[in-house]
């Protein structure tokens, strides 16, 4: 079997040759080569049926291009022109390029399509790309070996404004930090989670900016009032306390709070500016964010977020909500999204352990024995020495200097 470099190039030389014979009317048209890695038998993988990453227009989009894929020689990839008439709704005449570019981005970021090279003429234009099929999603060692700028493209579809392609791309992500064979990646991989973990406008960095400005002599006072604790100078405020955990206010379900029988109270206007933990995490529009998270991230992150956290069980999405606020509140973590996502993938997968109310640690690197601060040992304290004990002492050395002196 030849190496993909060698099936690579061999596509290369043929583009080059076929780009030499082409008439001058054709110099503005782009042609991509396209190679088939899979089994030519098999008309469609049942793995990609099956696979609940992609949409029903992206496994139609890999049979459009397995159409073109006549031999492992090299076939001819189609157009946008062709994969927008071939993807169109009925009806619709076509589909928008958009569309196109967005089923080829998530056949690549999932393994079942990879670029390979783009091929250039003379003066350095674009002329075309050279794709390779898969049968099979490829492990993300073997997609960095076809496609050279896989991982950068993951990280740009961390990005994208499309909530399917932003959300299966973080998903990715994680799944590259924990596969065994990309730990030669693992530097490199925090530092692409810090650049997501970044201000990505100037409005994002004012409002991170402001939120580090709050002194601590202010920020209790801040918390209280968005809280709505007010001093405890009336008994239905202190019940209210009391029951802060029970489920009772009328925010939530009223399945949760059937039992629970309100009684008068004397300042029921204090409830117009009453905002609990639960109150701001969980409303009528489905934003289920704190405060500051909300300030930080972008409009699609928000909506991302809010989707993955909606999804999960009510109970759990409590638990790492009240652990965000904590951790936000004593400025315990840096990258609040990645740890959000972090903690709601554990949960999907059954490995959250999470008290409700407390904070998790963030793991932090147990340094080696070399780079541990010496201590020294601590001795014994003796007995203080009088100066009679400390001059026969110094006798003592003396007459054994001369003893030796003589000797």
């Amino acid at each position: 079997m030849m190496p993909a470099d060698s099936l690579i190039a061999h596509t290369l030389e043929k583009m080059n040759a076929r780009l030499a014979t082409k008439p001058l009317h054709e110099d503005g048209r782009i042609r991509s080569g396209l190679l088939y890695t899979g089994n030519v038998h098999d008309a469609i993988p049942r793995r990609l049926l099956l696979d609940t990453r992609l949409s029903p227009l992206d496994k139609l989009g890999w049979m459009m291009i397995r159409l073109y894929a006549q031999n492992n020689e090299g076939a001819v990839f189609p157009t946008y022109d062709e994969l927008q008439l071939q993807l169109a709704s009925p009806g619709k005449g076509k589909a928008s390029r958009e569309t196109v570019s967005r089923v080829l981005l998530m056949l690549r970021i999932t393994g079942w399509l990879s670029l390979c090279k783009r091929v250039r003429d003379e003066y350095g234009r674009v002329r075309g790309n050279i794709y390779a099929q898969h049968d099979e999603p490829l492990t993300f060692r073997d997609a960095e070996t076809f496609d050279p700028r896989f991982l950068d493209t993951v990280v740009d579809a961390c990005r994208s404004k499309n909530k399917t392609i932003s959300q299966t791309a973080r998903e990715i992500l994680e799944e590259i930090k924990s596969d065994p064979t990309m730990r030669h990646y693992r530097s490199h991989l925090s530092l692409l989670e810090t650049r997501l973990g970044s201000p990505q406008d100037g409005r994002q960095m004012a409002a991170r900016q402001a939120v580090r400005e709050q002194s601590p002599e202010t920020e209790p006072c801040l918390r209280q009032i968005k809280n709505g604790q007010k001093s405890p100078d009336s008994e239905a405020e202190l019940s209210k306390k009391q029951r802060q955990d029970a489920q009772s206010s009328d925010s939530e379900l009223p399945v949760k709070s059937a039992g629970y029988h309100k009684v008068r109270k004397p300042n029921h206007y204090v409830r117009s500016i009453t905002q609990s933990v639960k109150k701001n995490t969980y409303v009528a529009d489905g934003n289920l964010l704190p405060d500051i998270l909300n300030s930080i991230v972008s409009a699609e992150d928000r909506m991302m977020l809010n989707g993955q956290l909606q999804a999960l069980p009510e109970e759990q999405s409590r638990q790492i909500l009240s652990s965000l606020k904590i951790m936000l509140d004593r400025r315990q973590v840096a990258n609040p999204t990645g740890w959000l996502l972090a903690m709601m993938k554990k949960a999907r997968e059954g490995q959250l352990n999470l008290n409700p109310g407390t904070a998790v640690a963030e793991d932090k690197p147990q340094p080696r024995p070399e780079q541990r601060p010496f201590v020294p040992a601590c001795q014994p304290a003796g007995q203080p020495v009088t100066e009679q004990q400390a001059r026969q002492y110094v006798s003592q050395l003396r007459a054994r200097l001369k003893t030796v002196i003589k000797k």
